[in-house]
């Protein structure tokens, strides 16, 4: 490969992204390749100079599709990796010659005909790799939740033609959709849909489009149903429970207890999934599950409706032999016996942080970046 100026975009500017940059940097390491990168949002002349004063020659860019940089030379490669919609509808995010899917359960559902495919997290082994700490019997959940509704937006109006309908008396209704509906809830689209329908079904009037509130009644809200699910059933469990995120978590009275502290350290995160049980929902190959078992931490992750389809977590890892499947209903069961068998536990951490190491770290990412350069004809591959 021939010395090319890759640059790298992060939606924002904080430590976690700073942190993943660094990250994504070292599976760079080694390569011909002049790697730059920026955390937060650069307008049309800072990201026209930026690119001028680098050479850059391919973007890879998080949650921005080329469609949202009309100005951006022809000749740039660019590659837009979904994480997250952010409430926007999937046939936003087109333009760029490599669309990168986060979700597997987006792939059936991403529009149009240019190249994608699923991309997941890759591990750091400086960041994440075993001490040989022993397992507690502890529980630990690591990650976000959203604060609760305020007043005033329980309060709003989101009636767009018909009587007034209240977002708090709308509110019981769509989380009762969300669980009912969960399996064929794909994309944005899907989720607009079914609201939309269940608005004019039982009050009589149309939803307002507006993007925040659709942000709320998709995004935070199914995450809130999810993770408030999950979390109940952790603090039932007969362990002792640790809460790692944001301050919001105070604000939630059943949780406040358990919370602990932000972590802000990489060296932090792994020292709390080394030495405890580690939990988790949604996507099974998310940031969270891939450190975790970098980290040789035992991860129990709840079952999905796509972990056998591309990009889910059974094409990758073997459940009890790299982590532990559950359901809400046999998590208490499952978490009792790997309490009890601390050597079958043992086995699986060790056996996921290697399969980590040999196939899942950020060089093996940027070495399937690099392939599917070579698939769509760069030439400077």
């Amino acid at each position: 490969m021939t010395d090319i100026s890759v640059s790298v975009f992060f939606p924002r500017d904080n430590a976690w992204y700073r942190h993943l940059a660094g990250q994504i940097a070292g599976g760079f390491a080694g390569r011909d390749v002049r790697l730059s990168w920026h955390c937060g949002p650069l307008n049309e002349a800072e990201m026209l100079a930026w690119i001028k004063e680098r050479g850059t020659r391919v973007i890879f860019d998080m949650n921005r599709p080329r469609s949202d940089l009309p100005y951006l030379p022809a000749d740039i490669v660019h590659i837009c990796w979904i994480v997250d919609f952010n409430g926007r509808p999937i046939n936003d995010f087109h333009g760029s010659e490599i669309t990168y899917l986060f979700g597997p359960k987006w792939l059936e559902k991403y529009p149009h005909r240019a190249f994608h495919r699923w991309f997941g997290p890759g591990a750091c082994p400086q960041s994440y790799c075993p001490s040989g700490t022993e397992l507690a019997n502890r529980a630990a959940f690591v990650g976000h939740i959203p604060r609760p509704w305020r007043h005033e937006e329980l309060a709003r109006d989101i009636s767009q033609s018909g009587p007034p309908l209240k977002f708090g008396e709308f509110l019981p209704h769509i989380e009762q959709a969300l669980l009912e509906n969960r399996a064929s809830l794909k994309v944005h689209e899907d989720y607009m849909r079914l609201l939309s329908d269940l608005a004019l079904a039982l009050f009589g009037v149309e939803l307002r489009a507006d993007r925040t509130l659709e942000y709320d009644m998709t995004g935070r809200l199914i995450r809130l149903v999810n993770r408030r699910e999950l979390l109940d059933a952790l603090v039932d469990l007969k362990l002792p429970l640790d809460i790692y995120g944001p301050e919001n978590w105070r604000d939630w009275p059943a949780y406040r207890d358990y919370y602990r502290r932000f972590l802000n350290d990489p060296g932090d995160m792994r020292a709390v999934y080394e030495s405890s049980m580690n939990f988790h929902e949604g996507n099974g190959m998310h940031f969270r599950v891939v450190d975790c078992m970098a980290s040789a931490g035992l991860i129990f992750v709840r079952k999905g409706e796509y972990d056998e389809k591309p990009g889910g977590i059974k094409t990758f890892f073997t459940p009890g032999e790299h982590y532990i499947e559950f359901d809400i209903d046999d998590l208490s069961d499952k978490v009792e016996f790997y309490r009890d068998n601390p050597q079958e536990a043992n086995r699986i951490r060790n056996n996921a942080a290697q399969e980590i190491l040999n196939h899942h770290t950020w060089r093996h990412r940027v070495d399937s970046i690099f392939n599917d350069l070579k698939t769509i004809g760069y030439s400077s591959v």
